[in-house]
């Protein structure tokens, strides 16, 4: 009965029959996806067990990169930066726990930018740019959510820093653009600080937002940090 198990492609655990059928085929799977600076995968629900996610160079002599294992949630590992920029992300799954991790899925890909090295750019570019803009979003500001081009430069025309807040916004929009273009991740402390302050005083795009002076500070501190980021062309600080 084993022997027969194992020559249609089935995995016994724990009493149960558990088909493979399909897991080596990985253009049936839901792939893993990589960015300038993340690898990732979300576990689905079946089949059960032990995944892995790992990063590899690619084409060979191959370099390993990270490896993670989970049995739910999103897989994450960091991309480094290479001389390349060429990597193979794989996915496998050791189905129930047990015996062998088998493939599910992997994709080969060069990203630009990788480790968080590209090049960051000031809301002058990202507003005068917009196919660029546009392929980056949509970005949160806050609560808000920036989905448009149109709505993009709406941000960006308000932040003359007589207000704080509309200050605020235009520069964690450009920074926020930067990191997903590729850009170092060293400044998402600051981005993680200024969303919460944004949600916090209600910002929904552009307009009159009363705050406090203290809240004026916080917002202006919080910009200029932000700024200093976009204008480092050289990326060198943060």
């Amino acid at each position: 009965m084993r022997r027969l198990a194992l020559a249609l492609g089935t995995v016994l655990v724990a009493g149960s029959v558990i088909s493979m059928a399909g897991v080596a085929s990985a253009e049936i799977h839901v792939k893993p996806t990589i960015t300038a600076t993340q690898a990732s995968f979300t576990i689905p629900d079946t089949p059960v067990g032990v995944w892995q996610l790992g990063l590899t160079t690619y084409p060979p002599p191959v370099t390993h990169l990270g490896k993670v294992r989970g049995t739910s949630g999103t897989l994450t590992l960091a991309v480094p930066h290479t001389a390349t920029c060429s990597f193979q992300v794989d996915v496998k799954v050791q189905v129930g726990g047990v015996g062998d991790f088998v493939m599910y899925s992997s994709i080969k890909a060069v990203v630009p930018g990788c480790g968080g090295n590209a090049k960051r750019f000031t809301s002058g570019f990202w507003k005068n740019h917009e196919a660029a803009t546009t392929a980056l979003l949509p970005q949160m500001l806050g609560g808000y959510t920036v989905s448009t081009f149109a709505q993009a430069v709406a941000v960006f025309e308000a932040m003359k820093c007589s207000d704080a807040v509309n200050c605020l916004a235009g520069h964690l929009l450009a920074a926020q653009l930067d990191v997903a273009n590729g850009s170092s991740t060293c400044i998402a402390g600051v981005i993680s600080d200024a969303n919460a302050f944004l949600t916090g005083v209600g910002y929904a795009g552009p307009g009159s937002y009363p705050i406090s002076s203290s809240q004026r500070a916080q917002a202006l501190s919080l910009e200029q940090a932000l700024d200093n980021y976009t204008n480092d062309s050289t990326s060198t600080t943060c």
